[in-house]
């Protein structure tokens, strides 16, 4: 490619990109300050530079222009640009860069500058109009906004991160990359096209040879990502893997850097940024902070877009005072209490009929294969169901929902339903309210009871201060008015955190009459399902969570374990612990086991939850999900059961219909359990740490 020269032209002088030397374009880049005036249409808002378009004459065609004017600036500035050449110039001739590596930016198309001895007075540099353009800082607050699903997400962090790995292996450093820097654009035909990215404003910008990975970090810092969501977009960068350190310094130094100086801007213009408050007065407020929230389908839970350490900002103060007054007021009760239950575990016979639960997946698209398998595995026992009514699905979905609870209720199952909430639930609770009055208008007759809240102390589920969930409450206590005979259970802590609980039972209301105490009560992390955290096996877990719900004095006070699991080995994204990314570095304290463990743990679970004592029913999540329920259903057409869908299908065959009569004495890694069933028989659960339960 020739290199473009700068050509005189009176008090003016042009720089003209290849292929665009034509008749006569010279005079019009001249008279582009006239033809501005007359007719162009501004881009971008008044500010100390300018962005028209333009229809601009060329060699006997128009063409679909970008301007951009560059304001005055000082004396020393000027000289600078002399040197080393002006905003425009350098703006263009990184462009020809980029469009030679084939690096999206707008088409380069000419410069013009008018110097005064050694002053620069007016200096434009000309692009071609790229039509249907965004950028990132817009699409990110569309999808926060009205679309917050995590696989557009993703592919669009992807496309952004491949870009900037060309823009950085092509030799040119950005150094102002922002959010709004990044152009976006898709054929307009086709909204699943990829993204096609180029890179705008590129005057500020730097070749070097060889982009160091610290130069790279560097580069990067402007981009406004949330951090859980800026770790996936680094290792995207890097193909997959973690960054090296010195990127990830760099890019943290560079970072706090810019944000100290992003907060002393209203002090170093304060008449600029009031000016840019006042335009901003009149228009949405893009979500930040606590308010993003976004859904995963592919692991059917939300995501995080903090990590733990700027989470922690977030959090208030409040969620640990309820904590500790809950331990002044009732830590000595709970711990006796929950002393008399551990010694209770065991001791009394359990019936196990609706008591082995199951959680399906509210999907219209796989509702009649999950019948289908649901019916291979229950025979004719019918077991309790548990569908999630989510509230960032709307209203079509609701009414979905709730047909296919009572279809189910008339074919004689027990059904509970969930409620879950997002963060518009506690944003805008008029939506909220709709889908709890909705659920207990039409439920309330037939439910086993409404679990209220979904993991309210994780806080990507929308939750971030524990008295938001006591708004989420709201519409429950005047449908509790309506229908006294309605059932609710909650408050639906995840894994065991009874500091969470404490908080949250400290806040609940005392008009409110929680039937039992829900919890999605995962012991994952820990391993096997006998395995210790700190004191508690699964059975102290249990007990010392009924003791809780003594002490509060909840109508039933054994625990309702509603969802538990183990994440699957292999099962990528659409594991809980791997989504929304999964990076090739080697993980570390993975919970994923390996399908064969999974079914003995299953079978375990069951086992001692319910043998204990301290549950009165565990529904498994979920029937059909590719990366942690009992059929793999990766292949449309052809789901596969795996062995704890036959572990659970000989749980329920041997004691799904028997009485818990007695734990057996065995050697400190053994386990039995002695069963009756209905006709008297009786039958033994035995098992090691090593494998599933053989019964006999």
């Amino acid at each position: 490619m020739t290199e473009p020269v700068w050509q005189p032209r009176g008090p003016w002088r042009v720089l003209v990109a290849p292929g665009w030397e034509r008749p006569g374009f010279g005079e019009i880049l001249e008279r582009l300050g006239f033809l501005l005036e007359k007719s162009s249409a501004p881009l971008a808002p008044p500010g100390r530079h300018r962005v028209d378009r333009l229809a601009l004459p060329c060699g006997g065609e128009t063409l679909d222009a970008v301007v951009k004017t560059y304001g005055l600036q000082s004396a020393w500035f000027d000289r600078r640009a002399a040197r080393i050449g002006s905003k425009a110039e350098r703006a263009f001739r990184n462009a020809l860069l980029l469009r030679a590596a084939g690096v999206g930016t707008p088409t380069p198309v000419a410069v013009a500058e008018r110097w005064e001895g050694d002053r620069l007075r007016e200096s434009r540099f000309v692009a071609a109009f790229v039509p249907g353009l965004t950028d990132l800082r817009e699409e990110l607050n569309r999808i926060y906004a009205q679309a917050p699903r995590c696989a557009p997400l993703m592919d669009l962090l992807q496309a952004v991160a491949d870009a900037v790995r060309g823009l950085h292996d092509a030799g040119l450093l950005h150094r102002d990359l922002g959010n709004q820097n990044v152009g976006l654009r898709r054929d307009p035909a086709d909204p699943a096209a990829p993204w096609q990215v180029c890179f705008l404003d590129l005057n500020r910008a730097r070749q070097v040879a060889a982009p160091t990975p610290a130069q790279r970090g560097a580069d990067l810092a402007r981009l406004d990502l949330p951090s859980d969501f800026r770790r996936v977009f680094h290792a995207m960068y890097y193909r997959g893997y973690s960054p090296p350190p010195e990127f990830a310094e760099a890019e943290r130094r560079v970072r706090a850097a810019f944000d100290r100086h992003t907060a002393l801007r209203p002090w170093r213009h304060p008449f600029r940024e009031a000016r840019l408050r006042r335009a901003a007065a009149g228009q949405k407020t893009p979500l930040r902070g606590r308010e993003i929230w976004i859904w995963d389908d592919r692991s059917a839970q939300a995501i995080p877009a903090y990590a733990a350490k700027d989470r922690r900002k977030y959090l208030p103060a409040a969620n640990v005072t309820a904590a500790l007054r809950h331990v002044v007021k009732h830590g000595l009760a709970v711990r006796r209490a929950t002393r008399a239950l551990l010694a209770q575990s065991f001791r009394t016979p359990v019936p196990f009929a609706g008591a082995i639960g199951l959680a399906l997946d509210a999907d219209p698209a796989t509702w009649t294969r999950q019948l289908e398998w649901l019916g291979r595995l229950q025979g004719a026992r019918k077991l309790p169901l548990l569908l999630r009514l989510c509230h960032h699905q709307g209203p079509d979905a609701w009414q979905w929902t709730l047909d296919q609870a009572l279809h189910l209720h008339r074919q004689g199952h027990g059904v509970a339903l969930a409620l879950v909430q997002d963060r518009r639930a506690v944003r805008e609770p008029k939506g909220w309210r709709q889908m709890v009055t909705l659920a207990f208008d039409r439920a309330h007759t037939f439910a086993d009871f409404f679990e209220i809240g979904h993991a309210v102390n994780r806080s990507k589920w929308g939750v971030w201060d524990y008295r938001e969930y006591l708004r989420l409450l709201d519409p429950v206590r005047a449908s509790l008015i309506q229908y006294p005979e309605a059932k609710i259970v909650g408050p639906a802590c995840i894994d065991f955190e009874p500091h969470a609980l404490a908080a949250l039972l400290e806040l609940l209301p005392r008009d409110l009459p929680f039937h039992a105490l829900s919890q999605h009560l995962y012991v994952d992390r820990r391993g096997a399902p006998e395995n210790f955290q700190g004191p508690f096996d699964l059975v102290g877990k249990a007990a010392l969570l009924r003791a809780h719900a003594r002490v509060h004095g909840f109508a039933d006070d054994r625990l309702v374990v509603s969802e538990t699991n183990w994440p699957l080995q292999g099962t990528g994204v659409w594991s809980p612990v791997t989504s929304p990314y999964e990076t090739r570095d080697p993980r570390q304290n993975d919970p994923s086991v390996s399908e064969e463990d999974y079914a003995a743990y299953l079978a375990r679970y069951y086992l001692l939850a319910l043998a204990s004592g301290h549950v009165s029913r565990v529904y498994w999540w979920r029937l059909a999900a590719r990366g942690f329920g009992l059929i793999d259903d990766t292949d449309p057409a052809a789901w596969r059961p795996r062995p704890a869908f036959h572990a659970l299908l000989a749980l329920l065959h041997h004691v799904g219909d028997a009485t818990f009569a007695q734990k057996l004495e065995t050697p400190p890694d053994e386990f039995a359990l002695e069963f009756a069933r209905p006709d008297g028989t009786p039958v033994v659960a035995r098992w090691t740490l090593a494998g599933a339960p053989e019964y006999s």
